[in-house]
């Protein structure tokens, strides 16, 4: 509490306050100063945001409907007359037309098993035995379904209560080979009697040095040792190793052992020391291409010794064994019938190969004169080759038989492709036919409609998205500063009302980024993108009903206007250049200048490119300039740093203006005591002089 003007009559605080006036407007300078650095940090970041936002959008292609997957823009809508049976996709490419669809699919094997299905009694499959598990017959085969899997058998089984036949209701187990076509065999009962000549494979091994024993390890002045691998000195602390014995330092095997370990870990290398204490170093990397390392220990050398490489399991046979014989391989279960080559007009080879394939046998044959050769594809002792002859004559035979697919598919053209194979999935001219059951008597029929309206929206959606954030560009380059407005003081924020203030800081923020260089380098890079042609694509951004606006001036400049109708029958009638237009990516070729490559480049992914390098990537110039949220640029960049500092010079500033202030006070108090003094001088005279 300050009384002041007692003895002077004058307003002391008045007279202060009016002397600090101009410390307190460089303050709120400075304050203002910074203000404006924020307002621009924030409108930068609006354009990163934004921008994030139509890259997410359009061009990220983890996104599904992105613009630059080619499957968003297929232009034929198919159906069929019986869905449940059949489906049609097309891809971009594909021409509207109608098809018929005949034959038959490729069906798998089947077989039902209606007793002995009590838990704990067994069955047999593709020659191995399964306890059947369960409270009730579901979980039982929900369990043997499990355990069929884990086993790696190409036969998968349910529990039904449609197991039975017209001439009466059975429920049971139903077994369905999981493979396909009318060699998808297996068998349920009988038993298998391996064959063949097993080699089984060997697990690799390491590289080892040994040669070294604990007493080779010397402590020096540092408690270290020096191990050098490859010429390469490592020096290891070891004291961490070491134990008190009669007052003395001496190792400890298996202290020694953990810190070894942990400091080899960079070089693949192991270490293990035996109880005599002798040491050996092992690669973590097996087989015999690692080299020798030249180890030693405080100048001793070890004695390396090669690791060998892994080998694979073989069973050889003679092919008579096997020719037209169901056989079990690692239990995969189907026929061999070596004469089913020189039908199909392919070596028996190629026969062999084909049908391991079709049955999903993790294991290779080659055919070596009369004799065939069975390879694990599973290197070391894991890798089996088991291979047994099935007899079925005690089993359950196939209720079904699986059988290869013939469809026939006919155009509205007069052209018939006719497929065979056991894959229910055909891929012709760019669409897929994929059936899901059996093709009935009178066949199955196709209609494939042009349907532009998902991707014609998708592109109008992205002319709109991409015309808001050029007219922002162009607005923020464009707006020149009112220097008149400035960011409002707490006192001259008392004298206004909110909207008032609001209107204010408005006007403050308009302008901030007039001709700004990464602003306007973002907003003429956007526009040249969308200019000129595509090389190696027959038209243009006007030909296909997007042109530029016809009023070209101020915010407009550079956006484009849609004519719908002409986009929709561009779409509908030239896909494939419209396509190109927007998504093409330049071919590798040598000597392409980069003028050359931009050219070829559709103007979808020119934007991604630019996107990408200006607003996406935290390496960018605006994002190390004002940073983005979710990045340690948040804190890290040019803006905030400035804004840092002008928050240091107002601290120093305000510690300045309260010095001051006190200095000033402290004055006027001296000459307020003076005056008190002297007036109580001039009361003692005038009394003593009776006036």
């Amino acid at each position: 509490m300050r009384v002041t003007g007692l003895g002077t009559g004058l307003d002391m605080d008045k007279l202060v306050k009016e002397t600090m006036q101009p410390y307190r407007i460089k303050i709120q300078q400075q304050q203002q100063q910074k203000e404006i650095a924020e307002i621009k940090q924030q409108l930068y970041r609006d354009v990163i945001k934004e921008s994030r936002e139509l890259y997410n959008k359009y061009f990220d292609v983890s996104k599904t409907d992105s613009l630059l997957l080619s499957k968003n823009w297929s232009s034929v809508k198919f159906q069929t007359s019986n869905e449940n049976v059949l489906t049609v996709a097309g891809g971009s490419d594909v021409k509207s037309g109608n098809y018929t669809v005949t034959g038959n699919t490729a069906t798998a094997a089947k077989a039902i098993v209606t007793e002995g299905l009590d838990s704990g009694n067994s069955l047999v499959i593709n020659g191995k035995e399964f306890t059947l598990q369960g409270d009730t017959a579901k979980a039982r085969a929900e369990n043997l379904n499990k355990e069929l899997k884990a086993a790696g058998m190409n036969v998968s089984v349910r529990y039904s209560d449609f197991a039975g036949t017209e001439a009466g209701n059975q429920s049971g187990f139903i077994f369905e080979s999981t493979v396909l076509g009318k060699d998808s065999t297996f068998t349920i009962g009988g038993t298998s009697s391996l064959v063949g000549t097993i080699v089984d494979g060997i697990d690799a091994t390491a590289a080892t040095v040994t040669g070294f024993s604990v007493s080779d390890f010397k402590y020096d002045a540092n408690n270290t040792i020096t191990l050098t691998v490859d010429g390469k000195p490592i020096s290891i602390e070891i004291s961490g190793a070491s134990i008190k014995k009669d007052g003395a330092d001496e190792i400890d095997n298996e202290k020694l052992k953990t810190v070894l370990n942990e400091k080899l870990k960079a070089y693949k290398l192991a270490a293990e020391v035996s109880e005599n204490g002798d040491i050996t170093f092992s690669s973590k990397v097996l087989g015999s291409k690692v080299e020798n390392s030249n180890m030693k220990i405080n100048g001793s050398v070890g004695v390396f010794t090669k690791g060998t490489d892994a080998t694979y399991t073989t069973n050889t046979l003679d092919k008579s064994t096997i020719d037209g014989k169901t056989i079990s391989i690692n239990g995969m279960a189907f026929k061999v019938d070596f004469s089913e080559a020189a039908k199909n007009g392919i070596s028996e080879q190629e026969y062999i190969d084909n049908l391991l394939v079709q049955q999903n046998v993790n294991m290779k044959a080659k055919i070596e004169g009369s004799n065939i050769v069975f390879t694990s594809n599973i290197a070391g002792s894991k890798g089996k080759a088991d291979i047994g002859i099935l007899d079925t004559s005690t089993g359950i035979t196939m209720q079904t038989q699986g059988t290869n697919g013939e469809i026939i598919i006919k155009d509205d053209k007069g052209g018939t492709y006719t497929y065979t194979g056991t894959s229910n999935t055909v891929i012709l001219d760019g669409m897929t036919f994929k059936f899901t059951g059996e093709i009935p008597t009178e066949g199955i029929s196709v209609n494939g409609k042009s349907d532009v309206t998902k991707i014609k929206d998708k592109l109008v959606d992205f002319i709109n998205d991409y015309n808001k954030l050029i007219e922002k560009l162009n607005t923020l380059t464009t707006e020149k500063r009112n220097k008149n407005y400035m960011p409002l003081t707490d006192e001259q924020k008392k004298e206004l009302s909110e909207s008032e203030i609001k209107l204010w800081n408005e006007k403050v923020r308009k302008g901030q980024l007039y001709k700004d260089s990464d602003i306007s380098r973002i907003a003429n890079s956007m526009k040249s993108s969308m200019r000129g042609l595509v090389n190696g694509v027959n038209g243009s951004m006007e030909k296909f009903g997007i042109k530029p606006v016809s009023d070209y001036q101020g915010t407009k400049n550079g956006t484009f206007s849609i004519d719908e109708l002409k986009l929709t029958e561009a779409l509908e009638n030239r896909t494939e250049d419209v396509m190109k237009f927007f998504t093409s990516t330049p071919t590798e070729v040598e000597g392409l200048s980069e003028q050359e490559k931009y050219n070829s480049t559709g103007v979808a992914e020119r934007l991604k490119s630019i996107f990408f390098n200006e607003t996406v990537t935290t390496n960018s110039a605006l994002i190390k300039k004002a940073g983005i949220e979710g990045s340690a640029s948040i804190s890290n960049n040019e803006l905030t740093k400035s804004i840092e500092k002008y928050d240091r010079k107002m601290v120093d500033m305000e510690k300045d203006f309260s010095r001051r202030e006190q200095q000033l006070y402290s004055k006027w108090a001296t000459i307020e005591s003076m005056m008190n003094k002297l007036n109580s001088q001039q009361s003692y005279l005038i009394s003593q002089l009776g006036m």
